[in-house]
Parts: C-alpha cells; sequence; structure tokens
C-alpha cells in the first residue's frame, strides 16, 4: 500500500529533483541551472498568437509530463544569439514553430502564460513578468515528432539586468495516465448514515453573562465575550454589497446583546449553520436574508459598518472583514414576542480546517425609546447629535399622506428652536424618511416635503436659513422592517443629520 501511494503521490505532484538536463535538448553552453521540476500527468497552455493591438489571447490546453528549466547565463551572450540557436535546434530536429515572439509578445502575453496556470505560476514565477519590461526578449514554442503524440518545447529568454541572461524552457511529452491504483472495498460501504456528533466541549465559558435568553448556544460551544448596551443604534444586513460598496441593511435603535462563541474544530460551519436555520424557523422566526461563501461577497461586515463611529464592531473576536472565499456564512431574522420585534444576525465563520469555528450573536430589542417617544428635550438632541451625528425629531407630526404639519408639532418645534438658537455654529440637513407603502417617486417627494415643511417652520422661528437643507430619501433608509405596523411607524420620521 504504502508503495502506491509513493506512485500516487509521484504522479500527481510538482517533483523538485536532481538538477539535469533534459535528455532530448542540452543546455545552452555556459548556463547554470537556476531552478528545476517536473510534474506528471498535468495540464499547461500553449498559447497560440500574441496578444498585441488589443488581441485576445487564445490557447489550447494539452495533459502530459512537462519537465521546466530556469538557466542564467552571463558574460557576452545576446538573447538574440541563444534565441538564434534553439530556433537552430528545432530546425535540426525536423520540427514545427508555432510561435515566435521577438520582443513583441505584449505585456500581458507572460501574465496570461505563466501567472494565471497553477504548476507554471510556481515554477516560473521569476519568468512572470519577461514580455512586459523594455529588455530584449523572445519567446519559441515549437512542436516535435508525430502529429498524433507531439512533444512541445518552450523557451523564454529575457536579460532582465546587465550582461545576465535568463532563459526558462519547458518540454511537454504525451503521457497516458496509469489507473488502478487506487482499490476499492464495497463491503465497507454503510447501508445507513450515521449522526455527525455535537461539538466536543471546549470547558468553561472566559466571558460572563452566558447565553441570551432567546437563544441558546451551539451545543458544545464556549462564550468568549458579551458586550450589553441598553440603547444604541445597529446595523444587521439585508442583502449583500452592491456596485457602489454599499450593504443594504437595517439600522436599529435599542437593547443590543453581542455575543461571541467559539465552537470545536471538529463541527463544519454548515452544520453550525443548518442548526441555527432551522432552530429559528422552528421557533417562528422570519429570515429576512443569508447568504454562504461566495453568495456573501468581499468584505461584508466591513463593507456594513464602515462609516460608522462603531466600525470595529465584532473586534479581534471576529474580524469586520470577510473574504468570499472564506468558510463563512450569516442571516438575519425578525420575530415579534409579546409585541416586542426582535432582530438578529447570526455570524458563523471558519479560518481553517485546523481552527474553531467562530459564532456571533448580533440581537437587537427595539426599544420603546425609537417607537414610542412623543417629546424630545434638548438634553435628548445633544446626546444623539454627539454619539452619531444625527437625530430623530420625535413630536413631529403631519397630517396622512400630507406634509402639512399638525399644531401638536408646536411643542417639539420650541424645543428644535431653543437647541439650535443654543448652537449657532451647527449646520444640518433636513432630511424626510417614509415607510415603504406607495410608490418610490410619491414616497421621495413626500419625504423632501415634509423636511422642507420641518424647515420653513424653523426659518419662521429666526432659525437662518443659510444653516439648513432640506432632502428627502423616501423610503431608503429604514430603521426598522416595513413588515409590520411599528416598523411603519418607526420610518415615518424627520432627523436633523450634522453637515
Amino acid at each position: 500500500m504504502r508503495f502506491l501511494l509513493l506512485i500516487l503521490l509521484f504522479l500527481t505532484s510538482t517533483v523538485l529533483l536532481a538538477e539535469v538536463d533534459h535528455p532530448l535538448v542540452g543546455a545552452y553552453p555556459g548556463t547554470s541551472i537556476k531552478s528545476y521540476a517536473v510534474t506528471n500527468y498535468a495540464e499547461i497552455v500553449l498559447p497560440l498568437n500574441k496578444i498585441t493591438d488589443n488581441a485576445e489571447f487564445s490557447s489550447k490546453s494539452i495533459l502530459g509530463k512537462h519537465t521546466g528549466h530556469i538557466y542564467f547565463i552571463e558574460g557576452e551572450h545576446s538573447p538574440l544569439q541563444i534565441a538564434e540557436n534553439y530556433l537552430d535546434v528545432v530546425k535540426r530536429l525536423g520540427g514545427k514553430l508555432i510561435l515566435v515572439c521577438r520582443s513583441d509578445c505584449g505585456r500581458n502575453f507572460s501574465d496570461e502564460l505563466l501567472k494565471s496556470r497553477h504548476w507554471t505560476r510556481n515554477v516560473f514565477l521569476s519568468m512572470a513578468t519577461f514580455s512586459q519590461g523594455s529588455n530584449e526578449h523572445y519567446y519559441i514554442l515549437a512542436q516535435l515528432g508525430p502529429d498524433t503524440h507531439p512533444t512541445y518545447i518552450q523557451w523564454f529568454i529575457r536579460q532582465p539586468y546587465g550582461d545576465r541572461v535568463e532563459i526558462g524552457q519547458i518540454i511537454s511529452e504525451p503521457q497516458q495516465l496509469q489507473l488502478g491504483l487506487v482499490t476499492i472495498s464495497p463491503e465497507a460501504l454503510s447501508n445507513s448514515p450515521g449522526s455527525s456528533p455535537a461539538a466536543t466541549s471546549l470547558g468553561p465559558d472566559s466571558a460572563k453573562g452566558g447565553d441570551h435568553p432567546l437563544i441558546s448556544r451551539y451545543a458544545g460551544a464556549k462564550l468568549t465575550h458579551r458586550t450589553d448596551t441598553e440603547y444604541i443604534e445597529v446595523r444587521l444586513p439585508t442583502g449583500i454589497a452592491n456596485n457602489n460598496k454599499q450593504v443594504p441593511h437595517l439600522t436599529l435603535a435599542g437593547k443590543s446583546t453581542l455575543l461571541h462563541y467559539e465552537a470545536s474544530k471538529d463541527q463544519s460551519t454548515l452544520q453550525v449553520f443548518r442548526n441555527y436555520q432551522q432552530a429559528l424557523k422552528d421557533a417562528g422566526f422570519n429570515i429576512l436574508f443569508s447568504c454562504e461563501h461566495q453568495s456573501c461577497g468581499d468584505e461584508q461586515r466591513k463593507l456594513l459598518w464602515q462609516g460608522s463611529p462603531d466600525w470595529n464592531r465584532f473586534k479581534s473576536y471576529l474580524s469586520n472583514s470577510n473574504d468570499k472565499d472564506d468558510d463563512y456564512r450569516m442571516l438575519t431574522a425578525h420575530k415579534t414576542v409579546n409585541k416586542q420585534d426582535i432582530y438578529l444576525s447570526i455570524y458563523v465563520l471558519k479560518a481553517s480546517g485546523s481552527t474553531n469555528v467562530n459564532i456571533a450573536h448580533d440581537i437587537v430589542e427595539l426599544s420603546s425609546m425609537q417607537t414610542n417617544r412623543v417629546s424630545i428635550d434638548t438634553a435628548y438632541l445633544q446626546n444623539e447629535l454627539s454619539r452619531s451625528g444625527k437625530v430623530v425629531l420625535h413630536g413631529l407630526h403631519f397630517a396622512t399622506d400630507s406634509a402639512s404639519l399638525l399644531a401638536e408639532s408646536d411643542t417639539a418645534l420650541a424645543v428644535i428652536t431653543d437647541y439650535l438658537k443654543t448652537h449657532p455654529s451647527q449646520q444640518f440637513y433636513v432630511v424626510g424618511h417614509t415607510d415603504n407603502s406607495g410608490s418610490h417617486s410619491h414616497n421621495i417627494q413626500l419625504s423632501k416635503a415634509r423636511a422642507n415643511s420641518v424647515l420653513q417652520a424653523l426659518i419662521k422661528q429666526g432659525i437662518s436659513t443659510e444653516r439648513l437643507l432640506a432632502e428627502g430619501v423616501g423610503a431608503m433608509s429604514p430603521q426598522q422592517h416595513n413588515a409590520n405596523t411599528e416598523g411603519k411607524a418607526a420610518n415615518r420620521r424627520v432627523e436633523l443629520v450634522l453637515r
């Protein structure tokens, strides 16, 4: 068995061997071998054209044994002299020239040929820019032997600096795949699927506070961080980043509980994630958004929190960045429990097969401060503007589907005026928001009209028009989900935003 495994490894891997020339073509006189490698039954590409004048790179793939050398020589040897000698080799062997470049392959030729292919990228990395410089360089591709099983030779010749010339050589020979190296034992097949075990317990928690009463940890996981905030603004994603690197999200204010767990490395993110999906579904949660691996896009959490004072929300235990190829899954869900709206996001990430599974719960319980506040004071305005640079102007009331301010708004307008007069250097956007009822164009028009009504009311109270600019964004920046009455009410608002 060991012998078979060694043969299999030899046939499927790149092997670094003793430094010898290929028996078909000897080294150019005076050269030394810089690197040498052989791979068996692998795929590489052969170029079929130059890529000058915006031509597309054209190639064909071949399978076989590939022997690669990089030689170097110093002294009075020009790249042209060496190239002409290799062209003579092709002639003497009765070969056929497929492609010859004389410093005119195109700047991107070497990238296409050497950087994007596994074996050649690894072995010929030092030659990967041979066609990009202004120095003299040559490329030769030739076919030797019969068309039924041809051998191909590639030469890359360049003078990177001084009197040093480097020569890359790849000889590709036809080769049949050897099969029968793996044994099969059908009698060892299971008749029924077994159950995957729960995570091995990682021991006692390293953080205090335990689980949130709404949702438990994954079995066997260890709590490493818990942060509770009585009232804060939290962003929960509802989609992946668009072309402008903006992540669709809910901006929610209320009680926040952020927890981080580690589950043991014997678990997959798939098993962990499916458990959360099933548990939330069984509990009656509505899954607003979920994604896995590449469907989550690059740097989802980083883009979600960019521009926020809480930009490093997950700190060192769950980096804000994620690559689309990471073993990463996440979801956002909502449920109304005892007339209380609760939103949460679950993040599951595993850096590699040898690391533990990272799990984060980001839970927001919408507070009465956000949905039921009917009056404001200057302290509230000061605190919110200092904290986030914007403030919801509670206590403003409009006629239904209208921009007309009702008389019961006078108390709130007096407080806002008092604050603006005591902070004369501050300038603001007055921004109107709506729920998602009606058309987009109608909501944009209504939200801007309401913002302008507030602006005009403040001007009548003696506030300078140069300090205020009214805009409307319709339903494009909700505080809560528009799926219920409470969420719609919270989303219909006017805000002051510092300029």
